[in-house]
């Protein structure tokens, strides 16, 4: 199922807030930080940082699709061409990545803001090949920014999010997360207020676990940058989750 973006001036909002978050982070930036090791396996910042800026060209490459109506992949070399540019990428000046991951969010943003309205209600493919309206591109770029700002390990978390931006993204996690075949029964209560969120076989003999918490809490633990130790639980212990993306 594809979300219902949200109204674009807020989307705008939030992708403005997280590229200012952002780059304010790298401009603390040093060449230890930059070739030390990430939270994600088998990358080092270098790498992330390097991903980040490879994802607003992609997404920069559907703004064009959207704009112009001729096809324009994400990744036109496809998955095995996206982790060689990483790759390759990551192996840079750690200078030359900062300033690549600021010069491509700024392109990204200036295509944005020069979208013809009209260009927002066409469909786009993802790189997962989803069919999507072009309106969801922000919130591409807004997941992809806030989540690994996270992964950065600057003291960024999740409770830095907007509330709004918050809320709208734990249903999206939750949805992701229930594509999964091995994802538990889980019902989630995020405080303060909000609907529960439930994920996993509806069939289950088992009855489903019940997680209570902040909602970047959960954010943390769903995502798998936290273990989730500021959560409540039915069960002696949190689930097992798959791999969120």
């Amino acid at each position: 199922m594809t979300r219902e973006p949200a109204p674009v001036p807020l989307l705008f909002d939030w992708l403005t807030q997280g590229t200012d978050l952002l780059l304010g982070e790298l401009s603390k930036a040093n060449e230890s930080w930059v070739t030390g090791p990430s939270p994600l396996p088998g990358w080092t910042t270098a790498h992330l940082l390097t991903h980040l800026a490879r994802n607003a060209d992609a997404l920069g490459n559907l703004v064009t699709w959207a704009a112009v109506g001729v096809e324009t992949p994400m990744y036109p070399h496809g998955v095995t061409g996206r982790l060689r540019d990483i790759e390759e990428g990551a192996q840079r000046n750690p200078q030359v990545i900062v300033k690549d991951v600021h010069d491509s969010a700024i392109r990204l943003r200036q295509s944005l803001d020069e979208m013809p309205d009209i260009a927002w209600g066409h469909t786009v493919r993802t790189a997962q090949g989803r069919l999507v309206p072009a309106a969801l591109i922000p919130w591409l770029r807004i997941r992809e920014v806030w989540i690994h700002l996270v992964d950065l390990s600057t003291g960024v978390t999740f409770a830095a999010l907007p509330d709004d931006l918050a809320a709208a993204l734990l249903p999206d996690v939750v949805t992701a997360l229930a594509r999964h075949d091995t994802c538990p029964a889980l019902v989630l209560h995020p405080r303060p207020g909000g609907p529960p969120l439930t994920t996993g076989p509806a069939d289950s003999a088992t009855a489903p676990a019940e997680v209570e918490g902040p909602t970047a809490e959960l954010l943390g633990w769903l995502t798998g940058r936290t273990s989730g130790a500021g959560l409540t639980c039915s069960t002696p212990g949190l689930p097992a989750l798959p791999a969120w993306l």
